[in-house]
């Protein structure tokens, strides 16, 4: 099996995603398979992010989706900016987001910041 970096993974990893918040945005239940109900978007994301929070180091709210190996969240900044990171044993990888996938991920700010 071939070892790939964080950079040959990060794409695919964002991609799958933005594709589970833009189903979660549109309340597409069905399309997670996973038997639960949900009342609205945050009750969803309370069972699918481990945290949100204050990032004193990159000086931005953090969204952790996952820790350890492999470790990914996304970091929204004041000026707007919004990054993807993607970790896995001490190799890492981050995407500024544009387009679709920042428009995805600016709704669920709002709904964070609200």
């Amino acid at each position: 099996m071939e070892n790939k970096t964080c950079e040959d993974r990060i794409e695919k990893e964002l991609k799958e995603r933005i594709e589970d918040f833009k189903h979660a945005l549109k309340g597409d239940w069905e399309y997670f398979n996973d038997g639960c109900s949900y009342e609205n978007f945050i009750d969803w994301l309370n069972s699918y992010a481990l945290a949100y929070d204050d990032d004193s180091h990159h000086r931005a709210k953090r969204l952790e989706l996952s820790y350890g190996g492999p470790q990914d969240y996304f970091l929204f900044f004041e000026d707007g900016a919004i990054e993807y990171h993607f970790l896995d044993w001490y190799d890492g990888a981050k995407r500024e987001l544009y387009g679709e996938d920042y428009e995805i991920m600016s709704e669920v700010r709002d709904w964070l910041d609200y």
